[in-house]
């Protein structure tokens, strides 16, 4: 979650956790990085958004998914899961999902790295985060201010 590979989940999942990490480009070590189960319960929505960077696809992998009006729209497209068929896409493009039935949704999300990205670029963002990290950035740690540098 969030970059961070969770001891629990492998621990509960193994046999997901190893599938996940065949999985080519997956990415694991930056603060954008996801890999958990979904559920949207039923009767439920999760209203239009986007992603927060294009640095990733995003990949939902249906386990469950009930009859009926069940899906997700991607840049004005609707789609509707099929257990076992992956969907990837570039979740910078505004999409939402909805569960109007009785029973509740569940995929494996989970992303990669974008192929339009070359190696070295992908080495590059995860050095930046690494030093980020380092430095106590987006920690919540108090840093050294501006202020003081004055």
């Amino acid at each position: 979650m969030k970059g961070v590979k969770q001891t629990e989940f492998a621990v509960n999942c193994p046999e997901t956790t190893l599938a996940l990490e065949s999985v080519p480009g997956l990415m694991h070590s930056v603060p954008f990085s996801y890999a958990f189960f979904s559920t949207l319960k039923k009767n439920s929505q999760i209203a239009p958004h986007t992603g927060p960077c294009n640095i990733r696809l995003r990949c939902h992998l249906p386990l469950v998914v009930p009859d009926g009006d069940c899906g997700m729209n991607i840049g004005g497209h609707d789609i509707k899961w099929k257990v076992g068929e992956p969907i990837i896409f570039d979740d910078c493009y505004e999409h939402y999902v909805w569960n109007n039935t009785d029973q509740d949704r569940v995929v494996l999300l989970f992303d990669i790295w974008h192929p339009s990205l070359h190696p070295e670029e992908v080495t590059s963002i995860e050095e930046m985060f690494r030093y980020a990290k380092d430095q106590g950035w987006g920690s919540g740690k108090d840093n050294k201010s501006q202020k003081d540098d004055e």
